[in-house]
């Protein structure tokens, strides 16, 4: 049997690193998504074992808090593990270690299993040997909280899906959704501060050629609530603290 919790090494290249050579948060949304896909797969319930079934994870919704972003030539080892599971979500948790060993940053992330063919959940508990793997590994910070409602009526920004937006499952790529909120601030913000937390919703799915609207509104001084919609349908949605 592999072990409960999963351990992976990634490097902060320089092409990865924004204007202040540090990390984005994008990058490390993608980490924790590798991370996942690495442990899932040797386990028995990833990609492989999942698409022979016609099943597939899809990410619901995450919660990430960054004490500090890793800079150029930094390793970042990930450490990643099931803390939860019901018949229609399981929760995997993630740490954020430096070469020393020190913790700097968490994330909570809440995964539903579909079908292929109907796009419908599927139940979570079903799946191979997951709940073997289940740890109640202590983590410091909250899951996501609700997220309001926007009625803004002027878009802050606006795309249409294209082929690099689109991920295996064909529909707009997970990380996508985390670049083009973090995109809706400007150079200024950055050179300022930090996105400490950042939390994300995944309510519908978009297509290649969906146009796009994207909103935002300051909820409180430094946190931000924005929204992607397709016309009146909401497609995704997150809250932003910067620090």
């Amino acid at each position: 049997m592999s072990a409960i919790i999963g351990t992976y090494q990634f490097n902060i290249d320089a092409y990865l690193t924004d204007f202040r050579g540090k990390a984005t948060l994008p990058l490390m949304s993608s980490f924790i998504l590798q991370a996942a896909t690495k442990h899932a797969e040797e386990r028995g319930f990833g990609y492989s074992a999942m698409t022979a079934q016609r099943k597939a994870w899809v990410l619901s919704r995450f919660v990430l808090e960054m004490n500090e972003y890793p800079r150029n030539d930094d390793p970042v080892h990930v450490r990643t593990w099931v803390a939860d599971a019901n018949k229609f979500f399981t929760e995997r948790c993630v740490a954020f270690d430096a070469a020393d060993g020190r913790s700097f940053g968490f994330a909570r992330t809440l995964w539903a299993a579909i079908d292929m063919d109907t796009r419908r959940p599927t139940n979570v508990l079903e799946l191979g040997d997951l709940m073997r793997y289940r740890c109640e590994q202590p983590i410091p910070i909250e899951g996501t909280r609700k997220i309001p409602r926007l009625h803004e009526d002027d878009p802050a920004g606006k795309f249409t899906v294209r082929y690099s937006d689109i991920d295996i499952n064909g529909h707009l790529n997970s990380m996508k959704y985390v670049e083009h909120f973090v995109d809706m601030f400007d150079m200024e913000r950055f050179r300022t501060g930090d996105i400490r937390r950042f939390e994300i919703n995944y309510v519908n799915e978009a297509r290649f050629g969906t146009p796009l609207r994207l909103y935002r509104h300051e909820e409180a001084p430094g946190v931000f609530i924005l929204e992607m919609r397709h016309e009146d349908t909401l497609i995704s949605a997150a809250r932003v603290t910067w620090g």
